[in-house]
């Protein structure tokens, strides 16, 4: 059993890893998609990537030394179909015609190898046709092409890594896969019974999209850093600024500040004002900044306060208070006005985190810098993909 149980311990090892990489991008389409993500979507995918990669290290490991490999002699391919059934019976001593002989086949290891390859495939027909909502042909289809990657893995010795195959490709591992897929398929509604159908998820994501949550806005906020950043980046290697001649903490912090500003008033307040209240992030996850009182498009006062606000003094208050202690370690005291102002940003700072708290219990749409600019985000997500889906319902419902 230790050659089964150690591959799915290697995949339960690495999978946080590999979640942790597709988090990113599985969220932006999730937000642009449907405007919402689904706790119960997420665990079906990110369950379906787990059983993936279990599958794929029960093919290839353990992995053996590649000098080890390259003595081998054995067969590299199996292409007689039913041989794995054959050797079954014969090595079972088993006679066909006696059931009372029957009962040593489930004692055998070829039993159970064959048993393995079709349980190791039963999951994916099971997502195939709940999740994707696939048909028996192209669970069928999947099935078989998952199967054929796998032997060909095995044939190609990790595709060049090693001299020559380390494992048998074998047909018989290929029709027992697909064999496996369709029993998925199969067993399928039983987890469609338990479960919400992928129609009531896509609905309810909908439903939820149309409501603008603080996640949503921080991976607009997140892709729009990173626009701003490149573009702030380009602009000083093609046009230098002035890098302050004199020394310490206090010129260099001025001249970091004074490029970020200028990145922030540039793409966020000019930009955000020019594009209607849009920006990359916001265009990208079907979200528009508004006027809160016509919920026309900002005034440029709107983006100038709303962001000034948020990136100019709530965001760098921490960088604020570590420069006003360095400063004030190198000067050997610290002034009374240098106190209130740093008394007074840590202030805005607990302030602005109080409302985001605030607004994770009571999904409140405005946090401080939304209150003073009078504007907020709203979703423009239905007018493309809403109104679709409640077109696709209302086709359904009239041809039932």
């Amino acid at each position: 059993m230790s050659q089964y149980i150690e591959p799915v311990k290697s995949a339960l090892v690495l999978f946080p890893f590999v979640a942790l990489g597709l988090t990113l991008p599985y969220m932006l389409f999730q937000y642009r998609r449907y405007g919402a993500v689904l706790l119960l979507r997420t665990a079906i995918v990110y369950s379906f990537v787990l059983y993936l990669m279990c599958a794929y290290f029960l093919v290839i490991l353990p992995l053996p030394d590649v000098e080890t490999v390259s003595r081998l002699t054995s067969a590299r391919v199996q292409l007689i179909p039913f041989r794995e059934i054959a050797d079954l019976l014969r090595n079972a001593d088993v006679d066909p015609a006696s059931p009372a002989t029957w009962y040593r086949l489930i004692w055998n290891r070829d039993f159970f190898q064959i048993v393995a390859n079709v349980a190791m495939f039963t999951p994916l027909g099971i997502y195939l046709r709940y999740y994707f909502r696939c048909s028996l042909k192209k669970t069928l289809l999947f099935s078989f092409l998952l199967s054929l990657f796998f032997e060909l893995t095995q044939l190609t010795g990790l595709y060049g890594y090693y001299p020559r195959p380390y494992r048998l490709a074998d047909v018989d591992d290929l029709m027992t896969n697909t064999c496996g897929g369709l029993l998925g398929y199969t067993l399928a509604p039983l987890a469609m019974r338990l479960l919400p159908s992928r129609e009531q998820m896509d609905a309810r994501a909908y439903r939820k999209g149309e409501q603008v949550s603080v996640t949503r806005r921080c991976f607009a906020a997140l892709m729009d850093f990173a626009v701003m950043l490149a573009a702030l980046a380009a602009l000083i290697w093609r046009l230098p600024l002035m890098i302050p001649s004199g020394e310490g903490a206090a010129a260099m912090a001025a001249w970091l500040f004074g490029c970020y500003a200028m990145g922030i008033v540039g793409y966020f307040v000019l930009g955000t004002w020019l594009a209607g209240g849009r920006t990359v992030g916001k265009a990208l996850l079907h979200l528009r900044l508004t006027d809160l009182r016509s919920g026309e498009r900002p005034k440029l006062w709107q983006c100038a306060v709303r962001y000034g606000v948020l990136y100019l003094v709530v965001m760098p208050t921490p960088a604020f208070l570590l420069l006003a202690i360095t400063l004030g370690v190198e000067n050997g005291e610290i002034s009374v006005w240098l106190v209130l102002a740093c008394v007074a940003l840590l202030m805005v700072y607990i302030l602005f985190w109080l409302l985001l708290a605030v607004h994770v219990v009571t999904h409140d749409n405005q946090l401080l810098h939304g209150k003073l600019s009078m504007t907020h985000n709203v979703s423009t997500l239905r007018h493309r993909y809403f109104a679709r889906w409640h077109g696709a319902r209302h086709a359904r419902d009239s041809a039932s």
